[in-house]
């Protein structure tokens, strides 16, 4: 067991580099440093602009989850902006705190149900970078989180905000479908690179 742990580790550990060698070598790690950057400060942006304009959350606890998360995505977007490249364990780190605020503030924010559940494509952001990057159960954990917390989602507003079982599976399904197939598409190609360069 503890064997079979240690190589997950290291598996993992090996891709993770392989990912950064392979950015390093096509002078591209400052790009995706900025993209990854930006997409994490739009997830902010986005959280003041709903507390701007009279979205914000109505409860004590809500608003707490609200500004908890806002906060949270400048200070991952401003590490990633001005800050060196994360290692393994900060990068999952981000993956998993990201992915807490994004249905946070999703599920906490005071709009219709059907922008709600359509906010659950911010998943698919992250997913782009857990699809190159990780591998095994890091990425495993971020697909399940995320089919998990969307699918919560579409329940609770079916169920709890009148929306029709089919709009929601209109919304539902596409962002599903990304979270779960987009990711792995790109954990495939990066690992074919990975072979093929090996």
């Amino acid at each position: 067991m503890a064997t079979a742990a240690r190589s997950s580790v290291n598996s993992s550990t090996e891709h993770y580099e392989w990912g950064l060698a392979l950015m390093s070598s096509l002078a591209v790690s400052g790009i995706v440093k900025k993209v990854i950057a930006l997409a994490t400060l739009s997830m902010a942006v986005v959280v003041t602009l709903e507390m701007a304009f009279g979205y914000g959350a109505t409860t004590p606890i809500a608003i707490a989850v609200q500004w908890t998360s806002m906060i949270a995505a400048y200070i991952m977007g401003l590490f990633w902006l001005f800050g060196p490249w994360p290692t393994l364990t900060e990068a999952f780190a981000f993956v998993v705190i990201a992915n807490i605020a994004i249905f946070g503030a999703t599920f906490v924010a005071d709009f219709p149900p059907e922008i709600t559940l359509a906010k659950t494509a911010f998943f698919i952001e992250i997913g782009m970078f857990v699809g190159f990057f990780f591998e095994r159960w890091m990425l495993a954990f971020h697909i399940v989180f995320c089919i998990a917390a969307t699918t919560f989602i579409a329940a609770y507003v079916v169920v709890f905000e009148d929306v029709a079982v089919l709009q929601a599976v209109v919304v539902w399904s596409p962002v599903v479908v990304s979270i779960g197939g987009f990711v792995l598409l790109l954990h495939f190609a990066a690992r074919s690179m990975r072979l093929e360069f090996e």
